[in-house]
Order: structure tokens, then sequence, then C-alpha cells
């Protein structure tokens, strides 16, 4: 399985190359906050998003996750929100953020392994920005 992400935080004034796994440019970090209540898949996803270069911040629950978008100081871009969590669902917490949030502002990308055909269509009524399945 791949995963390929492409994150744009400005507009990029050289070209790096990664060919052999060299940059000719330091690629700078993006903060996303990681929510998910199983500490196994927030270990693994947390190492994934540190190799793409991200600073992360991984909460175990929905209010933390909350918690931490609703602070003074946040500058996340990105949530990486499971969507079955056990008191208030990550469809949930998209609402809620998107009532206090921008439709673009943080990017919501949803995890869940739920072979379920509407997941996707759900996630764009609740304002969520992707999915990884």
């Amino acid at each position: 399985m791949t995963l390929v992400l492409q994150f744009q935080i400005r507009p990029s004034y050289g070209r790096a190359t990664f060919a052999s796994g060299l940059s000719s440019e330091q690629p700078s970090s993006i903060r996303v906050i990681l929510a998910d209540d199983d500490a196994l898949n927030r270990t693994v996803t947390k190492k994934l998003l540190e190799k793409l270069v991200c600073e992360v911040t991984a909460v175990s629950s929905e209010f933390e996750c909350l918690s931490a978008l609703s602070s003074a100081e946040n500058s996340f871009r990105l949530l990486v929100l499971d969507i079955q969590m056990p008191e208030m669902d990550g469809f949930e917490v998209a609402t809620r953020i998107r009532k206090i949030r921008s439709r673009s502002w943080p990017l919501i990308i949803a995890v869940t392994s739920s072979a379920e055909d509407n997941v996707w269509e759900r996630c764009l009524q609740m304002g969520m920005n992707g999915m990884i399945r």
C-alpha cells in the first residue's frame, strides 16, 4: 500500500529533488492533529506523518481534539480524524469544528476501516476534505 500526500503551505520558489532521497531545500513542517482512540493506530500514523515532515500532536479522544483546536495559539493546518471513536464519532467532531471554523481550515481527513458505501458522501456532508480507508 502506498499513501501519497502533498501539502503546499506557501508558494515554492525553488525546486526540490527527492529522487535520490536528498533535497535541495528544507521542507517546512505542517502542524497536524491526529485524533485516534486506538494507541497502535495513533503511533503508526504519527510516525508516518512525521516522515512527511509533519509536526504531529496526537490525541486519544474527541474532547482532546476539540480542546487542542480551540486553544488560542493553535496553528494546526490538518486534522487526521478517526471517524469511529467511542463517545463522539468523527462526524460529530467535524460538524462542531465546521461551526466555529471555515470549511477550508483546518483540512479534515477522515480515517476509517468502514466498508459502508456511503461513508465518503457522509464525510463530505460533514465538511471533511478527504478520507483514508
